[in-house]
């Protein structure tokens, strides 16, 4: 008997990439088309033996048993009308993602503005280290894992639940189709402007989320986020396990001005997570990947022990270079409120050095505009700030805001060798970016490097 076979469009993608990997776990024959190849994705395809083409010409569409078709893939794409004229057997990647995989497992899901691949690469990492098998799904490169997708031989699985779109068929938000045991929302703020009009729409979409959950699911959230408590307020049947930072609640994070995080639950059993990465936003990572585990059996004390040996996701906090000239960090922040406490965090741990920022404004909603007063407001704890947009308007308008601190990068090349000149020792870099940035971390560790 042949194989079932599967062909996914926009395969390159960290989400479809991943159902990629973990339909060839599964014994499918997989092949899929794109226009973008990066590393780390196009690396892990490659390994896997998952053929690829470039671009979507229908002359390379092979045969398949199904179709996949990412939320990137849009109407008036050639093999996107063939397949509709050819009624073919299309099906989104969240469908597709339920119906082979989820609907068999327990399922963790991980969603909220910020935070959720972070969080998602914790509770993998727990239930791993703690000795269980787990399957997961994790838009973007975690460092304890070999690839960004497994299947796993338990029954519990943790899947990034993003509220973007399905498909172009399908216009709600992805984590509509997960039905998950455990629901994790980290914080709730506006994105994605390019689809939803206001916030309120958001709510709407994480109201029908919390619609198809059962009586007896759990949701994980932080009793201090104000937009959170309006979504729980439009109706919800299940179970409720909150935490806050001032001690109100049974599960509270007390943070210390140092990097140690006390954390403590249901207020007898106390844990002390002493650990590298900066930042109030990851201690409610960590916390809301404690919770989540404890929901099968993993204790505070065992879970804090795996938390040590987490290494985190790339670009996310991932320190690239560490020299007495210049310390570069990469971060993935696409929104003010990640921008400001990132640069908090790094500016706790090195108060004595002087910080500069890189930010490329990538994102939909960040490149709309919409965020440019907060912006220049999430800044606050950096000593240079360097703009760059696709819109050079943009940033140049926002570097009028204070031209002092403020400037901008139009052309990347030219920015290393400008920073090469304007560096000092014990500098930190910044990079921030949800994209490649044209490679501008690794040019200038190559400049600084061959020093």
């Amino acid at each position: 008997m042949s194989k079932k076979k599967v062909h996914i469009l926009g395969i390159c993608g960290t989400f479809m990439g991943g159902l990629a990997l973990l339909a060839k776990e599964k014994g499918l024959e997989v092949t899929g088309c794109d226009t973008n190849f990066y590393p780390p994705m196009s690396d892990h395809l490659q390994d896997m033996g998952i053929e690829i083409m470039e671009g979507f010409d229908i002359s390379d569409l092979p045969e398949a048993d199904e179709f996949v078709v990412g939320n990137s893939m849009s109407r008036g794409n050639s093999a996107v009308e063939y397949l509709l004229s050819n009624r073919l057997n299309i099906i989104s990647g969240p469908d597709w993602l339920y119906k082979n995989v989820l609907k068999d497992k327990q399922v963790i899901a991980v969603s909220g503005t910020h935070g959720k691949t972070t969080t998602t690469a914790m509770i993998s990492w727990i239930l791993q280290d703690q000795g269980i098998d787990v399957g997961y799904l994790i838009a973007g490169k975690p460092k304890n894992f070999q690839k960004s997708a497994k299947f796993g031989k338990s029954n519990i699985f943790v899947v990034e639940a993003d509220e973007y779109d399905t498909a172009f068929f399908d216009k709600r938000s992805k984590f509509i189709h997960y039905r998950p045991e455990t629901l994790i929302i980290n914080n709730l703020e506006f994105d994605h402007g390019d689809i939803f009009p206001d916030i309120t729409f958001i709510y709407r979409e994480f109201h029908h989320l919390l619609r198809s959950l059962s009586s007896d699911a759990k949701i994980i959230y932080p009793s201090d986020d104000e937009n959170i408590k309006k979504v729980i307020e439009m109706g919800c049947w299940s179970d409720l396990i909150t935490y806050d930072l001032q001690g109100k609640e049974a599960n509270s994070i007390n943070l210390s001005e140092g990097q140690k995080d006390l954390v403590y639950k249901l207020g007898e059993t106390l844990g002390e997570l002493d650990w590298d990465f900066l930042g109030e936003h990851n201690a409610r990572n960590a916390m809301s990947a404690v919770l989540a585990v404890q929901q099968y059996g993993i204790s505070l004390d065992a879970s804090l022990k795996s938390l040590i040996t987490f290494k985190g996701v790339a670009k996310r906090q991932d320190t690239l270079l560490d020299t007495n000239e210049l310390i570069l960090i990469e971060d993935f922040a696409h929104h003010p409120t990640a921008i400001r406490s990132t640069l908090n965090g790094v500016k706790k741990r090195y108060p004595q050095s002087r910080l500069i920022a890189a930010i490329e404004l990538r994102s939909n909603t960040m490149k709309s505009g919409h965020h440019d007063n907060s912006l220049t407001e999430s800044v606050v704890d950096a000593d240079m700030v360097f703009w760059r947009s696709e819109d050079e308007q943009q940033a140049k308008k926002l570097t009028t805001e204070n031209p002092s601190k403020f400037f901008q990068i139009s052309d990347v090349d030219i920015f290393v060798e400008d920073f090469e000149a304007l560096s000092k020792e014990g500098d930190i870099l910044l990079v921030m970016s949800n994209g490649d940035f044209s490679d501008l971390s690794n040019k200038v560790i190559e400049r600084f490097m061959n020093e």
